[in-house]
């Protein structure tokens, strides 16, 4: 499914402001729930790729939702390792408040890389009250205005939300969250995945962590 943020078409997320990005949280959790309630879908995954540089094909401001009829490998192994955001981000915390909290994790693939997550359990949108997406949509806002002026320039980025699977096991320990991830390394210039990293599973991150958490502490207003 195709969801527009939108009918403006040079809006960005942040530019819709938190009413605008609250509108498009609802609409994300309704069709978790309404797809995920289907016996043939194991996993709802809600995601946007904004910008040419990560093969967004049209400019209009826009997510997609995918609906599996199992549950992707990464997001398994996520689930089954009860993932959880790191309470005492440090240096790498940007920004926490209404009850979300925004951080670079400690090591990314991706020179950019920012993760949005509750700072109580929420297992998914459609489990998230009034008052927390509220919060939620407050924290998006900011958090794509300072990728945004990062280099003060429209920022090409992946994001995608981690949820509990609808297979309809137990997932006790299921901890929403967001993924924001770039190829930039700097302004303009993407970051090129080496064969020796391939080979080895291993990356190496250009920019380091504590380093971005304080730009995008700065590019806050």
């Amino acid at each position: 499914e195709v969801v527009l943020y939108t009918s403006e078409h040079d809006a960005t997320f942040a530019s819709l402001g938190v009413a605008g990005a609250r509108r498009v949280i609802d609409l994300w959790a309704d069709r978790t729930a309404a797809l995920g309630a289907r016996d043939d879908v194991a996993f709802v995954l809600v995601f946007e790729n904004r910008g040419p540089e990560v093969g967004a094909t049209i400019a209009h401001p826009h997510g997609q939702i995918y609906a599996y009829d199992h549950i992707p490998e990464r997001q398994r192994r996520r689930a089954e390792a009860r993932w959880a955001p790191d309470s005492s981000p440090g240096e790498r915390l940007i920004a926490e408040h209404d009850g979300w909290r925004a951080g670079v994790p400690y090591a990314s693939t991706h020179p950019i890389a920012v993760d949005v997550a509750p700072t109580t359990c929420i297992a998914d949108l459609p489990s998230a009250t009034a008052e927390q997406r509220d919060g939620l949509a407050a924290m998006l806002v900011d958090v794509f205005d300072r990728l945004d002026r990062l280099y003060d320039r429209p920022l090409p980025y992946m994001m995608w939300i981690a949820q509990r699977p609808t297979d309809g096991g137990e997932w006790p320990n299921a901890w929403m969250h967001f993924e924001i991830v770039s190829p930039w390394r700097s302004a303009g210039v993407a970051r090129f995945i080496a064969a020796a990293e391939v080979a080895c599973n291993e990356y190496f991150n250009p920019l380091p962590p504590e380093q971005l958490a304080a730009e995008l502490r700065r590019a806050g207003r």
